[in-house]
């Protein structure tokens, strides 16, 4: 069965109708916008009534047959079933904890992959992936992404059967293999620096300097603009800052303003992390969406995904800086298949054997064994 796309209630009433009934539907993901239309009042009758799991976010774009959509709910299908469980964010992590071993302690494959939803705008998110990482450890291959929209607050956006609901995680559990790519294009300009302050998603310093100020010299002199009042976001949407992992590999961050000297981050940055400044490309960034796509090719059987659409996670703030050049993104993508997903706030992933991470600025491409 096809990824169908609805624009309206009636197509999607009618399309999770379709979903439910078809046999070789095991389980759904769900991507919508925040259009106003699927409003969680209408959404939440339906998913109750579904008899399958489904699992997703809303987004304020997604990915439907290789272009952007702000307008409507994406259902793809899966030919395997998933385990789901809804977490509430403002839960401490050893409840967090409790509750994952309540669920899944006695029915978790000993490997496999979790797909992962997360309310982008509420404070608990990070104690949520650290959790998840805590519990299923290196045994699984994690894909997931932040749900929001442009108003950069926390609403009702992550969907589970039981709703479409705020302040919240989602999670699916498949032993199913899922391969995925990771790539942003950002290099960096500046010489390594450490994170010297720090306060959640605030930077306060950077080598006992006021975090601002040493970025806006590093910036300014490679930009050759000043910053002012107004204009943040204009340069520093080319500036995000890369924190060094021990392989040597950066997880991206995405400055969203300056205030009273500090830094302020989409997600957090703990004290003691080691930083460079970052810059990129359009062409370095296009380079990069075609290398995720790659690696995922390398770790599947190609026999098994000739029929499959590629699953694509990519940040919002990224797609900004490529504006009409995304579209070129997408067809490298897609190498001739069709590209499904959404614009995020926040990509959450691992490869290998390394840490679960949430990344900014950055492109996840993900490939299944699909049959239907």
């Amino acid at each position: 069965m096809e990824a169908l796309y609805s624009v309206n209630q009636f197509d999607l009433v009618d399309n999770i109708h379709k979903m439910d009934t078809e046999q070789e539907v095991k389980s759904v993901l769900i991507l919508m916008t925040d259009d106003g239309v699927c409003t969680p009042e209408f959404m939440n009758p339906i998913l109750g009534l579904f008899s399958k799991p489904i699992i997703g976010g809303v987004f304020h774009e997604i990915i439907v047959n290789s272009e952007r959509k702000n307008v409507g709910a994406l259902l793809l299908p899966l030919n395997f079933g998933l385990t789901t469980q809804l977490f509430t964010l403002s839960d401490s992590e050893s409840q967090l904890f409790g509750k994952m071993e309540s669920t899944f302690s006695d029915n978790i494959p000993d490997k496999g992959s979790i797909f992962v939803f997360e309310d982008a705008f509420t404070v608990g998110k990070t104690a949520f992936v650290e959790s998840l990482f805590n519990f299923f450890g290196f045994n699984f291959t994690f894909i997931g992404a932040g749900c929001g929209s442009y108003a950069f607050e926390s609403f009702p956006c992550v969907i589970h059967n039981s709703g479409v609901v705020a302040n919240s995680g989602v999670i699916g559990i498949t032993s199913e293999p899922v391969s995925i790519g990771i790539a942003h294009g950002w290099l960096s300009i500046s010489k390594s620096m450490k994170v010297t302050e720090t306060n959640s998603n605030k930077v306060i310093s950077i080598d006992w300097q006021p975090a601002f100020e040493v970025y806006k010299r590093v910036v300014e002199e490679h930009s050759g603009q000043i910053f002012d009042e107004t204009n943040f976001l204009d340069i520093s949407k080319s500036y995000p800052l890369g924190l060094m992992k021990i392989d040597g590999e950066l997880v991206v961050r995405d400055p969203i303003k300056a205030e009273n000297g500090n830094l302020i981050f989409f997600d957090n940055i703990e004290t003691g992390r080691y930083i460079s400044i970052l810059h990129g490309s359009v062409e370095s960034l296009l380079v990069c969406g075609y290398n995720a796509k790659k690696k995922c090719e390398q770790c599947i059987n190609q026999n098994e995904i000739n029929k499959g659409f590629v699953f694509c996670l990519d940040c919002f703030s990224r797609v900004k800086f490529l504006e009409d050049d995304f579209s070129s993104e997408l067809e490298l993508i897609s190498g001739g298949q069709t590209v499904h997903g959404a614009l995020t706030f926040g990509e959450i992933a691992n490869v290998g054997d390394s840490f679960l991470e949430v990344y900014n600025k950055t492109v996840i491409v993900a490939l299944w064994k699909q049959t239907i």
